[in-house]
């Protein structure tokens, strides 16, 4: 078993799906198709991280109302701003971009184990003192959940640091965008880390103890280390 811990989720037979198309389509479509199916493919990326980062924890603990809303209209805003910075930098990428991309997103796309429930995961490579930093406050906050809260934030404010550097950094320092593309993707990565950092912070802080003791175990659900004879 490796040691190395990531920060996944389970993609869906969708996701897997458009991803096998996209690169299919590399070889069997013109331009326009590929781009086409690229910005579905990213969309639907961003869309299941999204969901399952944000959306799916305060379902699966109840949040309170002030916490979901804060959470819902966050996701939404960060939602829109991807999309619109998709259909702008898509299409005007060349095909060499457009290689590396599906190349790139393909590396995402890891067997962390045997699962009935997932095709693949996304998953990315997390630092072993991140992992700490992330392990130390679920372990001490379980009788008092508010003493780690400061802690406990900023690690996860770092976690979505690390997401957003593999989600969208890199592939942009990748791609040859030139200036003006280059801007809006970097703004739009700045923005987008901003409301996830807020969302983060306002939540935790409105949490409950119960309701912050449920959210310690979805922050450990979403860190793995590849397990291939563990069944998810």
């Amino acid at each position: 078993m490796s040691s190395q811990w990531y920060l996944g989720f389970g993609a869906s037979e969708s996701l897997f799906k458009m991803n096998q198309d996209y690169r299919a389509s590399l070889v069997n479509d013109d331009e326009k198709v590929q781009t086409e199916k690229l910005y579905n493919l990213l969309s639907e990326f961003a869309d299941e991280c999204l969901d399952q980062y944000f959306l799916s924890p305060i379902e699966n603990i109840q949040l309170n109302g002030v916490g979901k809303k804060i959470v819902v209209g966050g996701v939404s805003a960060i939602k829109g701003t991807i999309h619109l910075t998709l259909k702008q930098v898509t299409k005007k990428l060349s095909a060499q971009d457009r290689q590396q991309l599906a190349d790139y997103i393909n590396g995402l796309m890891l067997q962390l184990r045997e699962s009935k429930r997932f095709p693949t995961y996304v998953a990315v490579p997390i630092s072993d003192d991140l992992r700490r930093r992330l392990r130390e406050p679920v372990e001490q906050g379980r009788e008092n959940p508010a003493a780690v809260a400061d802690a406990y934030t900023a690690a996860l404010c770092e976690l979505i640091d690390v997401a957003i550097e593999a989600y969208m950094n890199k592939p942009i320092r990748m791609l040859k965008m030139g200036m003006i593309l280059n801007k809006i993707a970097t703004v739009a990565s700045d923005s987008i880390k901003g409301a996830a950092h807020t969302v983060v912070k306002k939540v935790l802080h409105s949490m409950s103890d119960k309701e912050m003791k449920m959210f310690f175990e979805f922050s450990e659900s979403i860190l793995y280390q590849p397990q291939q004879a563990l069944a998810a």
